[in-house]
């Protein structure tokens, strides 16, 4: 017959190594979930940064024209990075990480906000992570001071 003490003991060990392989489980799926939450986080904040943009070229049209030689303030889209004009008046780029790029509705790549054209022309640029799986989809107008956005995952 096995003594008490060895059973106790057995049944200890086990209790520790299933407390263990537990353990590691849940620290490799919050690994997991933590590597996607700061791939959302820059993806939120590149959506973001590109809603800025696109809004500041409404308002400056609207309200005042940003851009005097041309008359027109745009913003133009790559699929790997997209133009607008910086308050110096020139066009500057920023590129998006790799994981991500841009769709256009539009037949030409560059959005013109001028103030006495495009009046009902609805235009919608997507955003798009293909690590993470998300997509942030802005619906705006020319002349409108509003956008809007949907976000979804695919």
């Amino acid at each position: 017959m096995k003594s008490q003490e060895n059973i106790e003991g057995s049944l200890l060990v086990e209790v520790v190594l299933y407390m263990t392989i537990f353990s590691l489980v849940i620290g490799m799926v919050l690994l997991l979930h933590n590597e996607e939450q700061r791939e959302y986080h820059v993806f939120d904040r590149e959506g973001r940064i590109l809603f800025a943009h696109v809004k500041r070229m409404q308002l400056a049209t609207l309200y005042g024209n940003l851009q005097n030689n041309n008359g027109a303030n745009r913003v133009v889209l790559e699929r790997m990075r997209y133009g607008y004009i910086n308050t110096n008046n020139s066009l500057v780029y920023r590129n998006l990480p790799e994981s991500m790029h841009i769709e256009f509705t539009g037949t030409y790549p560059s959005i013109r906000f001028i103030a006495h054209k495009g009046v009902g022309k609805v235009f919608t640029v997507t955003l798009v992570d293909d690590l993470i799986r998300y997509k942030r989809t802005f619906i705006f107008a020319r002349q409108s001071g509003r956008i809007r956005w949907e976000e979804s995952k695919f």
